[in-house]
């Protein structure tokens, strides 16, 4: 499989692990804690995963903004997830136990190896287009 494939895979791989923690997050007050009610917050989620397709199927297409936009969705997922969950998964006892565990570290694991595969097929375009 080529590049192009091995990120789209991998992004998509986090799926599983985003949505039951996302539902995890919204249960826990997310939209609140950061001032929003909770459908506009369930709106502004599915418009980030939305922005994040569409940098997939850029990728898919070989257009270089696919990159670029699957590399920073990807790197905010972990990033974001490191930030926010870190902390309280070292401490332990963290929310359902186990389960929020796994789904908080694939996320970070899919949506970090999406970012690093992304970033690399984004410098390639960028060292191509200086070729031409």
């Amino acid at each position: 499989m080529r590049l192009h494939g091995w990120t789209i895979a991998a992004s998509l791989a986090g799926l599983p692990f985003i949505l039951p923690h996302v539902l995890e997050d919204f249960a826990e007050g997310i939209a609140q804690r950061v001032g929003l009610p909770t459908s506009a917050g369930a709106f502004l989620l599915g418009a980030y995963l939305a922005v994040q397709m569409w940098g997939l199927v850029l990728v898919g297409r070989e257009k270089r903004a696919g990159w670029v936009l699957t590399s920073w969705t990807s790197a905010i997922w972990s990033v974001v997830a490191v930030a926010d969950h870190g902390p309280a998964i070292v401490a332990g006892g963290f929310r359902a136990g186990a389960a929020s565990v796994i789904w908080v570290v694939g996320l970070v694991a899919t949506q970090g190896a999406a970012a690093i595969l992304a970033w690399r097929g984004w410098r390639i375009s960028r060292d191509l287009s200086r070729v031409r």
